[in-house]
């Protein structure tokens, strides 16, 4: 791969009010202004400029894509490798001038190898491209065209499972069969064969078919046989598909069912710890030999995110003391607290703000170049456009990727979420209405994946619809993910939540009382979200504004700060005048000061 160039990037911190309709409405203390609807209009020419250096780690707004439902480049109506490749620009154009892009600089792609399904979650070859997808030669392309724009990419590694179909578990078949003992057989052993169904090991069995006193652990499906990752035969393999991979191009993986892995169960066990911990050092000193010359600067060199799937946040975060990161399933959906729960008006700003903080506390306090992976839905889970109870509200729709698109860590966004893609399981309670094709509004569209059968308005319209559109769901992601790049703090800070007094004032939260209700110090708090983040001597004011009406926060700790960016689910206006921060409903806004 080759050097990536790093970005120097400047921007106006004060924009005019011409050019407010698009992306900001800022106010500058130094300009002139006319004051209309009780908010200042600033008229004054931009004084101040930001200049950064991007970063190039793995600190990245990473996009879900699922190749199956992409873009289709031949016509079968499957997506394929070539699809995205001749789609790329849509994503990232590599050009940082441009609009038109939706700026990620991370793919995180669902599973790519040899399988019999169309999700692709039960692999039979580890080292090749399904055919439905493309080629090897397909995926190298594909590296260089990210190369190119400085994405990074990250594939799925499906470990804790194979198909009944990969070689190595019809040779254990086979051995069943022959009426070996499990301690005999070396295809056995790779993976768990018993002669009890209900084994001293716990989990789901499966019956081995054609040999009836055999039974072999299969947790997800029968179709999915779990693999014994505890042994050396194994490892060796895991290895070997580790270094097939990076050296092709790959930058880290996304690994499924990771609390499952040494476990029959969500758990974090001795046994898994260490799977994990030594799987996780194995791709870091791997990636390290790879990229350690060209990047000699980065903390870690293959930062693998992990899928713990439950949503106290409590064995998550056991799992970042094996070096890598887990998607915060605490804060997606609609748990308590959730990104869209706090967009739609049924759990507090304010408490949201102060979760994130805590739980990156936590990790930080595991591992210190830890990162959150933020997720509001993925592929296990219903569209949240289609199930929420703002459902049709767009502005709704896009409160709820600012909230997220600001915190701090990697946010990962389902594909079509920036459309406001829908699809839900439905009563046929089939996962494929959840991984629908993607909805391009022409002839790159593929057919939806087997079994899908939702057929609800995609009531945002394709891009097609959206693309030109000031006002659309995708305008606002492409501006929100360009604020986000603008700022490395938003990524990479250190976060302090803060909360509303009773005057307006900002108070950190952690100096109130573990059992203080913070809508009852100040009713804004329910819809007010406001924290810091601090990275390398620069800290930045966060604040969304997630209700309907106009709020006056008082600034007195922040001297100097200004607005320097920010995005509107509806229009409004967000000034800083006379040490108050007044922001319509609606708006996240960047506070920050020109020393910085």
């Amino acid at each position: 791969m080759k050097k990536q160039i790093k970005k120097m990037i400047t921007f106006a911190a004060c924009i005019s009010a011409v050019a407010s309709v698009t992306m900001f409405s800022v106010g500058c203390n130094n300009g002139p202004g006319v004051e209309k609807d009780g908010f200042d209009i600033e008229t004054a020419t931009p004084t101040n400029t930001y200049a950064y250096d991007i970063p190039q780690d793995y600190c990245r707004t990473y996009y879900e894509l699922f190749v199956h439902s992409f873009a289709d480049s031949d016509g079968d109506g499957i997506g394929d490798l070539r699809g995205l490749i001749d789609n790329l620009d849509y994503l990232n154009d590599g050009d940082d001038s441009t609009t038109s892009d939706l700026g990620i600089n991370g793919i995180w792609l669902m599973p790519i190898h040899s399988s019999p399904s169309y999700h692709k979650y039960d692999v039979t070859d580890y080292y090749s491209i399904d055919e439905d997808y493309g080629t090897i030669d397909d995926f190298k392309d594909l590296v260089a065209a990210c190369d190119e724009r400085g994405i990074w990419l990250q594939i799925d590694l499906v470990l804790n499972h194979t198909s009944v179909e990969h070689e190595w578990f019809k040779r254990a078949v086979a051995d069943a069969k022959l009426g070996l003992e499990p301690e005999e057989s070396t295809a056995m052993q790779r993976y768990n064969f018993a002669h009890q169904r209900n084994s001293p090991f716990g989990g789901t069995w499966q019956k081995v078919a054609g040999a009836d006193d055999y039974w072999y652990l299969g947790n997800f499906d029968s179709s999915m046989p779990d693999v014994n990752l505890a042994n050396d035969e194994v490892r060796d393999e895991i290895k070997n598909i580790v270094d097939y991979w990076l050296e092709l191009g790959v930058r880290s993986f996304r690994l499924d069912a990771v609390p499952w892995a040494c476990a029959n169960t969500i758990a974090y066990n001795p046994e898994n710890a260490e799977f994990w911990t030594w799987f996780n050092d194995y791709c870091n000193e791997k990636g390290q030999k790879l990229y350690g010359e060209e990047y000699p600067d980065l903390d870690r060199y293959c930062y693998n995110v992990g899928e713990v799937l439950e949503t106290s946040g409590t064995t998550t975060l056991r799992f970042f003391e094996t070096g890598m990161s887990n998607f915060n399933f605490r804060h997606s959906g609609s748990n308590s607290g959730s990104y869209i729960n706090v967009a739609g008006g049924t759990s507090g700003a304010a408490g949201l703000a102060v979760g994130i903080a805590n739980m990156q506390k936590k990790v930080l306090a595991i591992d210190e170049h830890g990162l959150l992976s933020n997720i509001v839905s993925n592929h296990d889970m219903d569209r949240w456009a289609t199930t929420q109870s703002f459902a049709g509200n767009q502005n709704k729709v896009k409160t709820t990727a600012a909230l997220y698109l600001l915190m701090p860590g990697n946010p990962y966004i389902y594909y079509g979420e920036e459309i406001g893609a829908m699809g839900s399981r439905g009563g046929s309670n089939t996962d494929a209405n959840r991984r629908l094709h993607f909805n391009w509004g022409d002839s790159r569209a593929a057919q939806d994946p087997p079994g899908a059968n939702y057929t609800s308005q995609q009531r945002y319209g394709s891009v097609l619809d959206q693309t030109d559109d000031k006002d659309s769901i995708l305008t606002f992601y492409r501006q929100a993910i360009r604020l986000r790049n603008r700022f490395p703090e938003i990524g990479r800070g250190k976060m302090e939540a803060y909360a509303l007094n009773a005057d307006g004032s900002l108070v950190i939260a952690d100096t109130l009382g573990a059992t203080t209700g913070l809508t009852d110090i100040n009713a804004l708090n329910k819809v007010v979200a406001a924290y810091t983040l601090e990275y390398n001597g620069v800290k930045t004011l966060i604040v969304h504004n997630v209700g309907d009406d106009d709020a006056e926060i008082d600034l007195s700790d922040f001297e100097g700060y200004d607005v320097v960016g920010a995005v509107k689910a509806n229009g409004g206006r967000v000034v800083v005048r006379d040490g108050k921060l007044h922001i319509s409903g609606g708006i996240s806004a960047v506070v920050k000061t020109a020393a910085n």
